[in-house]
């Protein structure tokens, strides 16, 4: 259920449309709790789901996308980053088993401090996400290949 639920922010966080916040549902709780970890965001735009609340945001020239539940919790933080950034036998293992597919995308997650890395892949109409650790594991999402 948490990897189902990480790979749908994902999802999100790559571009999928969420729908436009509806002011009522970012409550003063999440508003207060974003401004008070995230001092000096700026640029802050929020969107909605049935699940969660997303605030996209610049700090310190970063982007970054925090997600809250409607008490206001934080549930986790995601940025895209630099294929270099993920362990070095990760970046092997996908070069050599996903050498015709091309990166589109590298996302860094960090639910709670326990992060992981996630990547769209494109091979002409096939896409992939996969899940990669902080110790260089791999592994595919079922029901996301196309």
């Amino acid at each position: 259920m948490k990897k189902l639920f990480i790979a749908a922010l994902f999802v999100v966080a790559a571009g999928t449309s969420a729908f436009a916040a509806d002011v009522t549902k970012v409550n003063y709780k999440v508003k207060s709790n974003f401004e008070s970890r995230f001092t000096g965001a700026k640029n802050v735009v929020w969107s909605a789901t049935d699940a969660y609340l997303k605030a996209s945001f610049s700090i310190a020239d970063e982007n970054v996308e925090a997600f809250f539940d409607g008490e206001g919790d934080l549930i986790g933080l995601s940025r895209k980053v630099d294929l270099q950034k993920l362990p070095l036998n990760a970046i092997q293992k996908i070069k050599k088993e996903y050498a015709s597919y091309k990166v589109s995308e590298a996302i860094e997650f960090d639910r709670d401090g326990d992060k992981a890395y996630f990547l769209s892949l494109e091979d002409g109409t096939k896409k992939q996400i996969l899940e990669v650790s902080l110790y260089g594991a791999v592994s595919k999402f079922k029901g996301f290949e196309k």
